[in-house]
């Protein structure tokens, strides 16, 4: 599954969530040339070959997406465009208004919402409530289409314990921002966010990859919990040797989609590999982090194999990182720029 944002004809002009046109539609030749479609969750059937199967997703809304659209339709993809509600046709000539969001629902692809009003639902219980009340039936009436209750892309990739439970009720897929690719049966789908100061190999070798994914660490905690060391369940009966991991989150360098060692954070007692998430984390990351999206890998060359699924933990309680009432939002806590 992998996800864009903004677009432009050069690179970049809006931090490394901006791509070009033509690096986007290389990526789209890339996927055709190697017999890749696209599909969307639901179409995801149990016993399916999916190794040639992929999720186009692009977050935020932004009006340069109809462009995005008609290059995906010319090779023949579909998509889902996660727009934002609260923006979402208020006359901003930045997002998709009425008319664009109905264009894209009736060339096939899918439009659903990115939160309300793109807030981290970690920080903010009123993005959480105007998320279950509002959102998909905004952009049920924006796109004349049935009510948008399939997909949901959470803010910044954020997202709790809590949050997910309370949204797995009305979002049969909670589409994240962690590395990994999807089990077809749990409801929170990972992402690779698409930044253009990443090597274009990560993306297309990941789009490849499907066909390695043999996970052998079974996480044991909660989805996005607070946690400073995270439980995995040794399902090969060792812990294979080099492990590292791989995040989005940027690194103390500003480094996206690198590697690093984790194997000295990693302690197994029986059956059980304990990895201290808050160790690894004062050693990697700048000071104040306080979540990360990862997965842990072994490196296979240039490449990656995933040992686990794509995870989100909190090593600070995000309602502690929130502004108070009346006060200033913080600074981004993960390495998703706040997007316009």
């Amino acid at each position: 599954m992998l996800t864009w944002h903004g677009f432009s004809e050069t690179l970049p002009t809006r931090g490394n969530l901006t791509e070009s046109f033509a690096r986007f539609e290389e990526t789209l030749r890339f996927l055709a040339r190697n017999r890749v479609r696209s599909v969307f969750p639901d179409e995801v059937k149990p016993g399916m070959d999916r190794r040639r199967m992929v999720v186009l997703t692009f977050d935020d809304g932004t009006a340069e997406h109809l462009r995005a659209a008609e290059i995906m339709e010319r090779h023949g993809f579909r998509g889902i465009f996660f727009v934002i509600p609260e923006r979402a046709g208020r006359g901003d000539g930045r997002y998709l208004d009425s008319a664009g969001i109905a264009r894209l629902a009736r060339a096939g692809h899918r439009v659903a919402p990115h939160g309300y009003a793109h807030r981290s639902m970690a920080m903010s219980p009123e993005e959480v409530q105007a998320s279950l009340q509002q959102s998909a039936a905004m952009i049920a009436r924006q796109a004349a289409q049935p009510p948008a209750d399939a997909d949901f892309a959470f803010p910044f990739g954020h997202y709790t314990t809590e949050v997910a439970r309370a949204l797995e009720g009305s979002y049969r897929y909670l589409h994240t921002v962690d590395p990994g690719y999807w089990d077809g049966t749990s409801p929170l789908l990972p992402r690779l966010l698409v930044m253009s100061d990443v090597d274009p190999r990560v993306f297309q070798d990941y789009a490849l990859g499907g066909a390695r994914y043999r996970p052998t660490l079974r996480p044991l905690g909660a989805p996005g919990a607070l946690a400073d060391s995270v439980p995995f369940l040794l399902t090969s009966g060792s812990l294979p040797p080099d492990v590292h991991v791989f995040a989005v989150t940027a690194d103390a360098e500003g480094r996206s989609y690198v590697t690093h060692p984790a194997s000295g954070d990693i302690r197994v007692r029986g059956d059980t590999a304990w990895f201290d998430l808050a160790g690894y984390m004062r050693r990697v990351y700048p000071p104040g982090r306080g979540v990360i999206s990862y997965a842990l890998v072994v490196r296979d060359g240039r490449r990656v194999r995933y040992l686990t699924p794509g995870l989100l933990n909190w090593v600070r309680d995000p309602r502690e990182l929130a502004p108070p009432p009346g006060g200033r939002r913080p600074a981004p806590v993960d390495s998703t720029p706040v997007n316009p």
